[in-house]
């Protein structure tokens, strides 16, 4: 069965994420659908790595800002969040507390049925694909564009094996402008402990 559809609303959907601050890139776009049509579940050639132990997500489905406890909200030094609905699924912008210029944008791509696999299978339209492990779940830095270097890093952290998780940085003033990857980074962990707690 052809993902075709469900690929350009998930494409539709990042660039509408990445609109929103006044900035651009930051996600993952998907690769045409015939690149995609060949992989059945996530299994094909280039996906991802399976998820360990797959979180709860049932708090997440409809609400991107239950991603983050209001403890993990303080720690991270965050105000709480603001939730949006898309086509791609719900999303939260977190600002930081002490600079609202300053933001993290976190997704639930509920559109997206093979998680973390889908994301790999469409690294070929990223300007960069780094996989990584976040708290010992596997995660991949992707964007279309590579505006690291100004502020803005995008992580995608896979909680299930249908489900992932994007967080983008979009960080303006501030040393973390200057490394905004470890920022993400330490906020896909702060997801993977306020999932694991239920």
């Amino acid at each position: 069965m052809s993902r075709r559809p469900l690929l350009f609303v998930v494409a539709a959907a990042a660039l509408t994420v990445a609109g929103c601050s006044g900035t651009t890139g930051g996600t993952a776009s998907p690769a045409p659908a015939s690149a995609t049509d060949s992989n059945t579940g996530g299994s094909g050639g280039g996906s991802a790595p399976k998820v360990p132990a797959p979180l709860n997500v049932s708090s997440i489905q409809s609400n991107a800002c239950a991603t983050l406890s209001s403890a993990k909200v303080s720690q991270l030094k965050l105000s709480p969040g603001t939730p949006r609905t898309g086509s791609a699924g719900p999303s939260c912008t977190f600002t930081y507390a002490d600079d609202h210029g300053n933001q993290i944008d976190v997704s639930t791509v509920t559109a997206n049925k093979n998680g973390l696999s889908d994301v790999y299978d469409t690294k070929a339209n990223d300007e960069y694909f780094e996989p990584t492990q976040i708290a010992g779940y596997p995660a991949v830095y992707a964007a279309a564009l590579d505006h690291r270097g100004k502020g803005k890093c995008g992580l995608f952290v896979g909680v299930t094996d249908q489900l992932s998780v994007n967080i983008l940085a979009q960080l303006d003033n501030g040393a973390d402008a200057k490394t905004p990857c470890p920022v993400v980074a330490k906020v896909g962990e702060a997801i993977v402990q306020t999932l694991k707690e239920g």
